[in-house]
Order: C-alpha cells, then sequence, then structure tokens
C-alpha cells in the first residue's frame, strides 16, 4: 500500500476518532462497570463472545481476549487460530497448514511474547532449518487446558517485558474455579486431503475439590496424532545454491501433554497452588526433493588452492555450458533459468528424529489482606530437542542420455521435466550419498517474582503496585556428525525402503513435470543408517551457550474516577548476557549487558455509557533470538553458508502509543476504531553482514546479523461485532504501513519489516442454540516478509487467505458431536525471492483437514 493512500486512510480514522470523542452525552462510574463486568451470564459460542468483550471493556489496557466458558468450548481447536480473529491479529500456519507463531500489529512473530501464568514457557523448536527463537507455539497447548487467552497491545509495567508486537497471556484453568469431580473426554479423528494416512487423539480431566472448596487437584491427559503433509515447488536458482525441486514434507506428529495443578484455599486470605506441565513431541519427518542441480562443487578451477569467486559452491558456467535453449539468466548469480540441461536429475531425502520435550513447574501464593495484597511466584521452564540426525540420503539414476527440460522463470509455476528417467521407478535410483549430522537444542529458565498491590486513597490513585522479578535463562545448542562402517551404502537402491510413490498435487508445477514420485520409508531409513553408525563426533564449531541474567523491577500506579480509569508506571530492566564457544579448539566467553526504563501509560475514558476513548503510550523492548546471539557457526554445505550470531546486539526497542474509540451499542456488540503508531528505535538485521571465510579450501560465505538504524510501523484496526438473536456475526481490519532503515554499501536504504502485511481481515459469522452451534470463519492477509519454510532465509510471501468451519451437535446436555475443516478450498501458499528476481521460489500446498469429535462432560 502506498504511503499516501495509508496516510489519506488514517486521516479518515483520525476523523471518526475526533468525532466520537466530541460527543456529549452521559458518563458511567467506573466502579459500576465492575459489577457489570463481574456478573456476566454465559454460554456456548455466544458467551465466550460476550465473556471477551466484557474483558475488553472493562480493561485498563489495550487488551483483546479469548474465553472459554466450558472445558471443550473453546472457539478453535487450535489456540493461535482463534487468536486470528483478534484485529491487528495475523498468524503463520505453520506444520500441516495449522496455526503457530502470531504477529501482532504488523510485526515480525519473533517480536511476540508469549506467557503462560504470567510466565515464559521454553521450547527448542523441531524444524532444523527454523531460527532458535524465544516464541512458543501456540499448537502445541490442548486448547482444553485453557481457561483463556489476552492479547495485550499496550504493556503496562506490572507485565514481563519482551513484547515489541505485544503480549500473548495464556490462562489455564485451576480446580477450585470448576465443580467438584468435573469430568471431560474426548475422542477425535483427522483426514488430510493430500495424505493416504489419517491421526487421532483423546482427551481426559478430572477435576475435584472438597465441599469446603479450600483445596483441589485437577489432571488431564492429552494425546494427539497429527498427520501433516506439504506439496512443494521449490526454485533456488537464483539463490546462493542453484537447484529446483519437486517436493514431499511427510510427517506424523505424536503430541502427548500432560497438566496438573493442585490449588490449596485454607482461608478467604490465602491461597495457593502448583502447576506442573509436560509436553512431549515426536515430530519425526522425511522431506523429498527431486531436483535438478546447478553442477557439483568444483576442485579449484585455476589451481591456486582456494575455490573463490565464480567457483563458489555450484559453478555457474560449468552448468550453463550444459544447457541448451536458454534466453534467460537469474539476475543475481547468472544461472540459466531455463533450457534443456544435459544430465539426470538428483533425489535428495533428508529423514529427521525431530523431537522436543517442553517442561513448566510453577508454585504461586497470594495473600490479600484488607488493604493490601502480595503475590510470590516461583518456577522453571525447560526443554530440550532440535533435529535429533537429519539423515540424508541422495539417489541418482544410471539410465543413459538424461536431460532435463525445464524454466524457472514463472509467476506461479516452474517447469522440472526429466527425459529418459523414470521418478516413479523405486529400483532405478541408487544411492549415491549419505551422511547424518544431528543437532540438539536445550532451553532452560528459572525465576522469582514478588508483587505486592497496595490500596490507597489519593486522589484519583486507588491502588500501588510494585514488584521485583529476577530470571535465570540459558540456551545451549551444538551438533554431532556421524561416521559408519565400511559397507554403508553398498547396493542399496529406494527399493530398500519403498513406501509407494507421492502424488503430487501439482501446486507450482508446469504441465510435463513428474508428480508420480518414488517415496521411500524415513523409518527404514533412519534404521538402517543407525545400523551402520560407528562413532558420533561432536562438531565444537557449532557449540553455543548463551545465558542471560535478567532482573527486572516495576512501580505502578491504578487510577480512577467518575468517568476514566487507567494506570500509569515504570519498569526497569537489567539484562547480563554471555556466551560461550569455541574457537578451533579454545572455550571462549563474550559478555555484553544493557539496562531499559520502560515507561507505560494507560487510561479509558467514558464518553457515554457505551462509548470509551481509550488510549495508551510506552517504551517496549524485545530481546534477539538465540540463533542471532549464538556466535557459534552454524554450517549450512547446501547454500555454503556459515552463521553466526553475536551477543553485542542491542535488543528491538521502540516507542509505542495508540488512541482509539469504542462503541458497546449492545451488551454483546460493538464497534471501534484505533490508531496504532511504533517508533523503532533500533531492530536486528539477519544477514546484514557479509564476508569470504574460506573452509576446507572452499570459500563460504559468512553471514552475521546487524543492528538496524531504526523504523516506523503504524497503522489503524477496525472492528465491529454483533448478535441478533441465534445469530452472530464478527469482523475486523488492520492496515500497516512501516519500514525498517538499513546502511547497505554505505546508502541508508528502508527496507519492509518481516511479519508486515499491508492489509489484513478476518470475517466470522455464527448461528448457535440449545441444539446446535455452527461457526464460518474467513482470514486473509496480503503480502508479507517472513522466514522461508524451505531452504532458509527471508522470502516474500504472496497474500492469501483461508476458509474454516465448524458444526457442533449438542446431542444431550454432557454429549457433544463435532465436525470441523481447515483450509476447505485447500488455498496454498507462494514465497518470491524477496529482491530482485520476483519469480516463484516455493509453492505449497497443504491439504484441507476434517476433524471429527466426540465429546463428554460431567
Amino acid at each position: 500500500m502506498s504511503s499516501n493512500l495509508f496516510k489519506k486512510r488514517l486521516l479518515v480514522s483520525s476523523m471518526a476518532v475526533v468525532l466520537g470523542s466530541s460527543l456529549s452525552i452521559p458518563t458511567f462510574a467506573a466502579d459500576d462497570a465492575a459489577d457489570e463486568g463481574e456478573t456476566v451470564v454465559i454460554t456456548g459460542i455466544r458467551g465466550s463472545l460476550k465473556e471477551a468483550l466484557n474483558k475488553k471493556r472493562f480493561s485498563n489496557a489495550v487488551v483483546d481476549s479469548i474465553s472459554a466458558e466450558d472445558i471443550g468450548k473453546f472457539p478453535d481447536r487450535n489456540i493461535a487460530e482463534s487468536l486470528q480473529r483478534i484485529p491487528g491479529v495475523a498468524i503463520s500456519r505453520n506444520f500441516a497448514g495449522e496455526g503457530g507463531s502470531v504477529s501482532i500489529r504488523g510485526t515480525n512473530p519473533e517480536l511476540t511474547l508469549v506467557t503462560m501464568n504470567g510466565n515464559a514457557v521454553s521450547s527448542t523448536g523441531w524444524f532444523s532449518q527454523g531460527r532458535a527463537r524465544r516464541s512458543f507455539d501456540m499448537d502445541l497447548l490442548p486448547p482444553e487446558i485453557v481457561a483463556g487467552v489476552d492479547v495485550y497491545k499496550s504493556p503496562m509495567a506490572s507485565l514481563d517485558e519482551g513484547g515489541v508486537g505485544g503480549t500473548v497471556s495464556i490462562r489455564t484453568r485451576k480446580p477450585l474455579d470448576l465443580d467438584p469431580n468435573t469430568v471431560f473426554l474426548s475422542a477425535e479423528t483427522q483426514n488430510n486431503s493430500i495424505s493416504d494416512g489419517s491421526g487421532s487423539g483423546f482427551t481426559g480431566m478430572y477435576s475435584w475439590k472438597n465441599d469446603q472448596d479450600t483445596f483441589g487437584a485437577m489432571i488431564s491427559y492429552s494425546t494427539l496424532e497429527t498427520v501433516g503433509r506439504a506439496h512443494k515447488a521449490e526454485n533456488y536458482m537464483d539463490d546462493g545454491w542453484a537447484g529446483a525441486g519437486i517436493a514431499e514434507f511427510n510427517q506424523t506428529r505424536q503430541r502427548d501433554v500432560i497438566d496438573f495443578t493442585i490449588e490449596f484455599s485454607p482461608s478467604d486470605s490465602v491461597s495457593m497452588n502448583l502447576h506442573v506441565l509436560d509436553i512431549d513431541l515426536d515430530a519425526n519427518n522425511t522431506n523429498q526433493n527431486y531436483l535438478i542441480i546447478a553442477g557439483g562443487l568444483d576442485d579449484d578451477l585455476n589451481g591456486d588452492g582456494v575455490i573463490t569467486g565464480a567457483e563458489v559452491g555450484y559453478n555457474r558456467d560449468a552448468f550453463n555450458a550444459s544447457v541448451s535453449g536458454t534466453t534467460d539468466f537469474g539476475p543475481t548469480k547468472g544461472f540459466a533459468l531455463n533450457g534443456t540441461r544435459t544430465g539426470g536429475p538428483s533425489d535428495d531425502t533428508n529423514s529427521r528424529n525431530a523431537a522436543m520435550d517442553s517442561k513448566v513447574v510453577a508454585y504461586e501464593i497470594n495473600i490479600e489482606q484488607d488493604s493490601y495484597t502480595v503475590n510470590a511466584k516461583i518456577g522453571k521452564s525447560e526443554a530440550s530437542g532440535g533435529d535429533g540426525g537429519n539423515y540424508n540420503a541422495g539417489w541418482k539414476s544410471n539410465n543413459a542420455n538424461q536431460s532435463i527440460i525445464f524454466d524457472m522463470r514463472g509467476d506461479d509455476a516452474m517447469l522440472l521435466q526429466p527425459v529418459n528417467t523414470d521418478a516413479s521407478n523405486h529400483s532405478e535410483y541408487v544411492w549415491d550419498a549419505g551422511s547424518v549430522t544431528a543437532q540438539y537444542r536445550f532451553d532452560e529458565e528459572t525465576f522469582a517474582q514478588a508483587d505486592l498491590d497496595h490500596e490507597v486513597e489519593w486522589g484519583p490513585v486507588s491502588n500501588i503496585k510494585a514488584g521485583l522479578k529476577v530470571r535465570d535463562h540459558e540456551f545451549k545448542t551444538y551438533s554431532d556428525k556421524w561416521a559408519f562402517d565400511a559397507t554403508f551404502g553398498d547396493n542399496i537402491t529406494k527399493e530398500s525402503f519403498a513406501d509407494g510413490t507421492f502424488d503430487h498435487s501439482g501446486v507450482g508445477l508446469l504441465a510435463g513435470s513428474p508428480t508420480d514420485i518414488a517415496r521411500i520409508n524415513g523409518d527404514q531409513l533412519r534404521a538402517y543408517y543407525d545400523a551402520h553408525k560407528t562413532t558420533e563426533t561432536r562438531q565444537n564449531n557449532t557449540f553455543g551457550l548463551i545465558q542471560e541474567d535478567i532482573t527486572a523491577a516495576y512501580v505502578q500506579a491504578d487510577f480512577s474516577g467518575d468517568d476514566f480509569a487507567g494506570n500509569v508506571g515504570i519498569r526497569y530492566v537489567q539484562t547480563d548476557v554471555s556466551a560461550d564457544y569455541y574457537v578451533v579448539n579454545d572455550l571462549v566467553t563474550e559478555n555484553s549487558d544493557y539496562v531499559d526504563w520502560l515507561p507505560s501509560f494507560n487510561i479509558s475514558i467514558n464518553l457515554s455509557d457505551d462509548v470509551i476513548l481509550r488510549g495508551s503510550a510506552a517504551k517496549v523492548i524485545s530481546r534477539p533470538n538465540y540463533s542471532f546471539m549464538n556466535p557459534a557457526a552454524s554450517v549450512n554445505t547446501v547454500t555454503q553458508t556459515i552463521t553466526r550470531g553475536s551477543v553485542a546486539l542491542d535488543p528491538y526497542r521502540a516507542t509505542q502509543s495508540d488512541i482509539g474509540v469504542e462503541w458497546y451499542f449492545n451488551d454483546e456488540s460493538l464497534f471501534s476504531v484505533t490508531l496504532f503508531n511504533k517508533d523503532i528505535r533500533s531492530f536486528i538485521a539477519p544477514g546484514a553482514n557479509t564476508s569470504t571465510e574460506v573452509v576446507g579450501g572452499v570459500a563460504y560465505q559468512s553471514i552475521t546479523p546487524g543492528q538496524g538504524l531504526g523504523g516506523q510501523i503504524e497503522g489503524a484496526e477496525i472492528q465491529y461485532q454483533q448478535q441478533l438473536g441465534d445469530f452472530g456475526w464478527s469482523a475486523n481490519m488492520t492496515f500497516a504501513d512501516g519500514y525498517g532503515l538499513q546502511e547497505v554499501n554505505g546508502q541508508v536504504t528502508e527496507l519492509p519489516l518481516a511479519g508486515m502485511s499491508d492489509f489484513s481481515y478476518n470475517l466470522s459469522a455464527y448461528y448457535e442454540n440449545d441444539v446446535v452451534s455452527t461457526r464460518l470463519a474467513y482470514t486473509f492477509r496480503e503480502d508479507f516478509i517472513a522466514e522461508s519454510t524451505g531452504i532458509g532465509g527471508n522470502t516474500s510471501w504472496d497474500a492469501h487467505g483461508f476458509l474454516d468451519a465448524n458444526v457442533t451437535w449438542h446431542a444431550t446436555e454432557n454429549l457433544d458431536v463435532s465436525l470441523e475443516a481447515t483450509n476447505i478450498t485447500e488455498e496454498s501458499t507462494t514465497q518470491r525471492f524477496a529482491t530482485g528476481f520476483k519469480a516463484m521460489r516455493l509453492a505449497a500446498q497443504n491439504g484441507r483437514n476434517i476433524y471429527f469429535k466426540v465429546s463428554y462432560r460431567m
């Protein structure tokens, strides 16, 4: 969207705010509002929406909420997919097209802080090519254990720092809030339209409390097997390595979750709880890619002992000489983009033992006296995981007179047509090469905090809050390389591990490209490699240990009057960072530290009984992800790159503000307009610094992040929600415009910000009565920059939209039967080269998912 068009839209929205704030109508008391918020009666979809509306209406900050008024009644089967119904929120559909990471108001998902009961949840991720992020993917949580989710777009001093975009605060259930002997059971099945398998799951929950409501215990167990597929067309012909392929990502993911809570309230003034959460994820996956590759590594063309310049990686001149009929070459790397190449395709398999285990143990005590409340928490969150071993196998056909007709110039599709070889013939493709490198990650945080809330009568100030929190965070990563016995790879073909063929959907492919390609069984391949393994050697250059000691303190004043309420405060944060890593065989340490003062202000003014003017201003930070901080080398032999980070990087810093008008035209309806601005003082630019580094006679491109020079995001949110009898509907739109400043070749340049779509919207409609409830939802976002789901790095994603639906039959008072479908239209996603060459880089189809679920509650 052009800057002028955006400013015109912003002006119109500003006029609406001014007109709304000039209304001269009676006001209402804040205390009356609080009472009204506490007496809401809720049932079903309608009840959940009403509870969320009241949470927003009576909050002292800019916050949107999602609530579940009963176990199993969360609006969506995935928390992230529910969050996308909130204005200003966009999600990335990651595994199997299922919602995972969350972007708020046009910021990178890495700038969204996710907490559970006020504290971070450790996570390592499982995708081998993904960055080591701080964010937590919400598809890992069963919605049954979640009581509600709050999205804070404006901070308060009492909230943990870390969300430049915003904070997603997840609240889990507690036994004293439930009826005694509450039972919930559910069973479900899943079908994916491009998979020949199916998934299944079971959840059980039991909650008990004594007759005095002083002691309770709740336990839940959830197991879910999810079938995920991605059919892809991948074009890297103008990337660091030149190649393209027809790929299938194949994963059946197993998630097991145990959630346990004990709650004890010996008196009206004292309560405490112990919460234990264990998430065990088995994410084994196999990715197969039928490839054209621009030749092999050269052996030093000019004989000077070092591969540099045109010799780096895959040799352009040698490849182009093997191609006839070329009319276009890549603008960056100069490789042929079309023609007929002499030689056969390469068939590449990468199978991974990916896994993640995440645990949380937290103890909380709350003491209430006449004029003050003291809350204290201690706890620990830890996670371990990684790819567990990337089992690589290369296959080739020995047929004579092979060639490949190819065309990589298309906006939406590519051609890769092999000649004199049968892609579906397992026995034709013999083993050519193989290796295993295993990546491991560990993430751990120990925390302790104490908060005081003291009632005062200082004019409009009603409460003074103060608190102290200390965190000890540690992130560790390293890789091991395997060696094998002398018989490894002898006399094997794809037939040795045959698993039928993958019937590629054809997404991103032109006619003539094969879609029936011989598939291998990843479990069998990994078992074969395991049987021939002899040693496993730590790669010292990949070892990195990052430690953060964080101390935070805050003071906050809550104020209110007859027609206004809000808070003002300041948060002090000191972060001490160190990183241990190897230089050759010597372990060295780097240190850094930084201090931030983070003031915040929130106010809501009741312009009338049903109109609220709301505003906020604050300074915010987000710490760099661990990949950006880790000085250890991450070596990619495919792209011939070495990526490093640095603990000397400053965090993302921004000053933000917003102002909005909310019109609650009845108890269940809302129309609102909000304007927001984020003045970004510092951000991190991945890949800002590059150089050449020679390793083993091969010149790799060394890449490190740099500090951006600042930037800006401004935008507007419009929200509409209404209930009419048994029907209800909602819509929201978000406009955003922004840029980041970065120095490139001595010139300060405006660059697009990762995660920002100029325009996004969500539409939802539902019908509900005592027998049935139905919901139809559509979400859309315009193009944006984000991390690729392919070989890595940032790419430009095309605009896309997803249509989801749910029908639930309330068979009895206790029994529900539901049918849900996501991505009904089987929308595919397309990624493009972020700069220069605008052809399709990757197209992916995840298929339609249909879930059938039966649930019982008592």
